[in-house]
């Protein structure tokens, strides 16, 4: 390839790109041979089947001469439609016992490919290429996206912990999930016999199967391979969104950007914003892989309904396919995507019902697939919970309020809001530009408008411990910035000169760089840096408000003297999503001056020798048999906490009764005011007979938890009650098979007949 060809091909940025995340994940304690292996198993068994049916079934696309897709198009969502392809085969292979299945798809993909007429067709089709400063922009925002992990994440959670530090709970609670879906299926709660699995799963069960393939463990991918992963390809696939639905680089690079740093929380550099004013990029992208791993498979669902919702062409049969796969591959990675595409769905059905008089097939075919996910997902995936969502207006502004330790008055109530609702959809004001020329009549932006809504409203009006209200209010973000990038690129001249831009990113800098300041200030007085100020909410409110005043006042300016020069819509848009730059400055700050990220103290989960105690079982046991243990609740100040996973987590084996939390049948006992992980065990029943055989060790209470729950190993923790004499004595009906200073491991030897009682009520 010639020199200068080379250097133009938009190919270089993702190699630079891929060789520079590798570079910080190796930094940040990942072995090249995890690597190596991973990159593999991403590249042969999820993007090459993925990419390959992505072309087959979108075909059409390749011959759209106003929107043809681009290598980007393919690759991002080609592999994130990999994701969803091969979680059905390997769940597949799990109930049948061969979980490695799903290494047949590439092999089926390179044999049909490679030998088959219409296989090369697949790969012959046309696609165009990509810009080479968008190509490089992007590659920017993904290094700044994995760069921010590692200092504000991978950090506080290295690899290799500390003896005095432990996993945190829900690491925990996604490894037990992991481990019970490496084994089993359908899925259970394993720490919790007999309860069904009612959570949204799908991202557990694809960990399962990359941890078969490259035998990686489970938090090396849950700490730091995962949300690089996640955060890389949701960057991409968010790019080819808003290039196929604008037609523009600058609007794929534009959404990306402001999904990455475009949230508004002007609270300080430092304030952790990952509980109400959560931007994209938080600890939460870590902490919760289910929302990670929602964003992503997300955006394959969004373009196919933006293809079938486009008013110039009708879609395929096999685009309305691939939107029913990708639905359902979303509907179990996280479900609160689907009731907001289905009110948008109803919204453009409904307008065009009462604007033309007539029922649009399009549009109602849309709206049935939806109801008909949303049905599935509600009914089989989470067993007709409902979340336990409860009706409390304006909950969350109080709960803000109360953690910020603000003074509750109403003019405190009000700023929270404002706060909090500009922090949320402040960097979507670029869907100014689609009120010219009545762009917002599209029915695509219609159904984007219309979604964004109802998480709005269900952030606001419900509530629920944990603030699980506030993950619908998440789930708008794509489709708020989407809506803004679009929006702008429509108020941009086309072509956009280098000079212009250049101009336009110096004013949005500038104004990043000013909210800095002042929120760094506001800053510097504070004993606290994890609290809110009513000044700084103030100050988040004033920035925007201020910014709109100067550019109205030029512009009156301007009329009445011409040589006043009078900012454009534009200006004004590209001026208020500046603000959101505040946050990379924070970060360049305290990355050149290395200022050390604030190390949250997790108090530990178990006791030394814990993990050692577990593996052995995990080694010396079948993955079908039961355990039984002593040990429930982690006490903190005197009370229980009822989200004990580890032991589940780590002997990757189903318990009769660990923990209780993140259940249904928990949750069912909620009352206001009253934090789930305080709410007591759901079958006092079971709790009862479990630990009588521990503190009350003999033939009687060991036969009776057999005989109920088929249990085969006792996992004792010396931490918590249990007569540790008693069942050492009890030879002939079990054998202490492993012990340490703080756990033993009996083996049941009774042949009692089980029982089938092991329905989860107790």
């Amino acid at each position: 390839m010639p020199l200068r060809r080379l250097a133009t091909s938009a190919w270089i940025p993702m190699v630079a790109t891929t060789l520079g995340t590798a570079a910080i994940l190796l930094h940040s304690g990942v072995s090249g041979a995890d690597l190596g292996r991973y990159g593999l198993y991403l590249a042969g068994a999820v993007a090459l089947p993925g990419i390959f049916m992505w072309r087959l079934l979108l075909a059409g696309f390749h011959s759209d001469e106003d929107r043809p897709p681009t290598w980007l198009e393919d690759l991002s969502l080609g592999t994130i439609f990999g994701f969803g392809l091969q979680l059905p085969v390997y769940l597949l292979g799990v109930w049948i016992g061969v979980p490695l299945l799903f290494l047949l798809l590439p092999a089926l993909a390179l044999g049909v490919g490679l030998a088959t007429p219409l296989g090369r067709r697949v790969w012959a089709l046309r696609t165009e290429k990509m810009d080479i400063r968008a190509s490089w922009a992007l590659a920017l925002v993904i290094l700044y996206g994995v760069g921010w992990l590692a200092r504000n994440s991978f950090v506080l959670r290295p690899l290799a912990l500390p003896p005095h530090r432990s996993p945190s709970i829900d690491e925990t609670f996604h490894q037990a999930l992991i481990s019970e879906l490496m084994h089993r299926f359908p899925p259970q709660i394993p720490f919790l016999l007999g309860t069904p699995l009612d959570y949204h799963w799908f991202v557990h069960a694809q960990l399962a199967a990359s941890s078969w393939a490259t035998r990686i463990q489970s938090d090396v991918m849950l700490r730091q391979m995962l949300p690089a992963t996640l955060l890389a390809l949701t960057v991409l696939g968010l790019a080819a969104v808003a290039l196929r639905l604008s037609g523009r680089p600058l609007a794929a690079v534009v959404a990306p950007a402001l999904l990455v740093a475009g949230g508004l929380y002007l609270t300080g550099p430092h304030y952790p914003a990952w509980v109400f004013n959560e931007s994209f990029l938080s600890k939460r992208l870590v902490s919760s892989p289910s929302q990670a791993y929602g964003f992503m498979m997300a955006l394959p669902a969004i373009l196919l309904i933006l293809e079938v919702l486009r008013p110039d062409r009708k879609a395929s049969r096999l685009t309305w396919f691939a939107l029913a796969v990708t639905l359902f591959a979303l509907a179990g990675a996280k479900a609160t995507f689907i009731p907001l595409f289905l009110s948008g769905a109803l919204a453009v059905w409904l307008l065009r019902l009462a604007v033309v008089r007539t029922l649009d097939r399009t549009v109602s075919g849309l709206l049935v697939l939806l109801v008909i996910v949303a049905a599935f997902a509600q009914l089989v995936l989470f067993g007709g919970n409902s979340g336990s969502l409860s009706f409390e207006p304006f909950m969350t502004v109080e709960s803000a309020i109360a953690t910020q330790r603000i003074q509750d008055t109403p003019v405190a109530h009000i700023a929270m809001t404002v706060s909090l609702l500009i922090g949320w959809l402040l960097y979507g004001v670029g869907a100014l530009g689609l009120s010219r020329q009545g762009r917002w009549r599209d029915p695509r932006a219609v159904w984007m408008l219309a979604s964004i809504p109802p998480g709005i409203v269900v952030a606001l009006v419900f509530f629920r411990s944990g603030y699980s209200q506030l993950w619908f209010q998440r789930s708008t973000a794509e489709l708020v910035v989407l809506l803004s990038a679009w929006g702008l690129s429509h108020l941009l001249p086309n072509p956009l000169t280098t000079r212009a831009a250049l101009r336009l990113a110096a004013m949005a800098a500038t104004v990043g760089l000013l909210a800095y300041a002042g929120s760094s200030y506001l800053e510097s007085g504070k004993p606290d840096l994890a609290v809110a100020t009513f000044p700084e909410l103030i100050f988040t409110i004033t920035m925007p408000v201020a910014i709109v005043t100067v550019v109205l006042l030029l512009r009156r300016g301007h009329k009445q003297d011409a040589r006043v020069p009078a900012p454009s819509l534009a200006v004004l848009v590209i001026l208020v999503l500046g603000l959101g730059a505040a946050h990379v400055y924070a970060f360049a700050y305290d990355t050149i001056t290395q200022r050390a990220a604030p190390e949250r103290a997790y108090p530990p989960l178990f006791a030394a020798g814990g993990t050692a105690a577990a593996t052995w079982l995990a080694h010396h046991s079948s993955p079908d048999e039961v355990v039984s243990t002593n040990a429930h609740c982690l006490y903190r100040k005197g009370s229980c906490d009822n989200r004990h996973f580890w032991i589940s987590a780590f002997t990757e084996r189903r318990i009769v009764i660990e923990g209780w939390g993140y259940t249904a049948a928990t949750n069912a006992s909620a009352e206001p005011g009253l934090a789930s992980a305080t709410l007591p065990v759901p079958f006092p029943n079971r709790l009862a007979v479990n630990d009588a055989a521990f503190r009350r060790p003999s033939p009687a209470t060991i036969r009776r938890l057999v005989s109920r729950y088929d249990i085969r190993w006792l996992f004792v923790s010396k931490d918590y009650p249990v007569d540790l004499a008693g069942l050492s004595d009890l030879t002939d009906i079990v054998d202490k098979r492993f012990h340490n200073a703080n756990y033993a491991v009996f083996e049941v030897l009774t042949e009692t007949p089980p029982s089938s009682d092991v329905s989860g009520t107790g």
